[in-house]
């Protein structure tokens, strides 16, 4: 009986190993869908058809250390350059820019070189092309390599684009609507136990744009990470104020300390929310080169 192993190509760029790229090594599996292997870097034409492929297709993994001779594939490795990944990165030549991860190195057994792994997540940019003129094809990666794209499959591509573009700018009026509405929501000292805001804050939108643009916003781990922290305060926010409108209906001898408690709350909780919603308003412009329509 044989044991058959299994390779399956990593979906992480954390999860490729020697023993993986071994394995495919082993297989004869020099490129799929996911990967492709090269002895080192190739020229600017060849590496940013490749780049531009993964990209516009579902991302995947450019394994330098690799090299093919006779129809097969054995690990040679490359120098442990400083300047790999600026190499790299020079050589790449699309539009709209493509972004990359740093490489993962790995050692390879009984030598003085490495492997590197290079990750290109699926764009939210996409679709990319190269910017040499004569070189202006729309490509996409499949298990038989870089093939270029259909009429369709590009119309379809920049249609979605449009569609990305209109909620990150939805996201963005939100996030600038939300800010202005906290601003409504402190009262001054002098106020504190005679009145308050009946402001509230609606989440059901962020909600909504969190969970559509995820694979769009998810690499940038500073918006994400404020993003969820102004979802979660504004849920706090609305429950303190659910509990407070049915505190202040009830006949009471204290309402003024009750409401000067509640303001207090309320002004602390903004302080924390308004630069929450400053940054991650930054990050979409610095980003996606948004702008805020009232400043037009």
């Amino acid at each position: 009986m044989f044991n058959i192993v299994l390779i399956m190509i990593p979906e992480r760029l954390e999860n490729w190993t020697y023993e993986v790229i071994n394995g495919l090594v082993a297989r004869n599996t020099g490129e799929s869908d996911r990967h492709d292997f090269k002895s080192n870097i190739p020229n600017s034409t060849t590496l940013t058809k490749i780049c531009c492929a993964f990209a516009n297709t579902k991302g995947g993994f450019i394994v330098f250390g690799v090299k093919e001779a006779n129809s097969r594939f054995k690990i040679t490795g490359i120098k442990n350059d400083k300047e790999l990944a600026h190499r790299f990165g020079q050589k790449i030549h699309a539009s709209p820019t493509i972004g990359w991860d740093l490489p993962k190195l790995i050692e390879i057994p009984n030598s003085n070189k490495v492997l590197a792994v290079f990750h290109l997540p699926l764009s939210p940019e996409r679709p990319h092309i190269p910017k040499q003129r004569d070189r202006r094809v729309f490509w996409k990666r499949t298990n038989q390599g870089n093939e270029q794209m259909t009429y369709e499959e590009i119309r379809m591509s920049f249609q979605n684009y449009e569609e990305r573009r209109e909620k990150l700018k939805l996201l963005y009026l939100e996030l600038l609507v939300n800010m202005q509405q906290t601003k409504a929501m402190k009262i001054d000292d002098a106020s504190k136990e005679s009145y308050y805001s009946i402001v509230t804050l609606d989440s059901d939108i962020l909600n909504s744009l969190l969970i559509d643009l995820y694979t769009i916003i998810g690499r940038n781990k500073d918006l994400i990470r404020t993003l969820f922290n102004i979802r979660a305060t504004i849920r706090i926010i609305n429950n303190k104020i659910k509990i407070f409108n049915s505190q202040i209906a009830i006949p009471r001898t204290n309402i003024g300390q009750l409401v000067k408690n509640h303001n207090e709350f309320i002004n602390d909780t903004v302080e924390k929310l308004t630069p929450l919603f400053a940054s991650s308003i930054q990050i979409l412009e610095r980003d996606f080169a948004l702008k805020n329509p009232m400043d037009a």
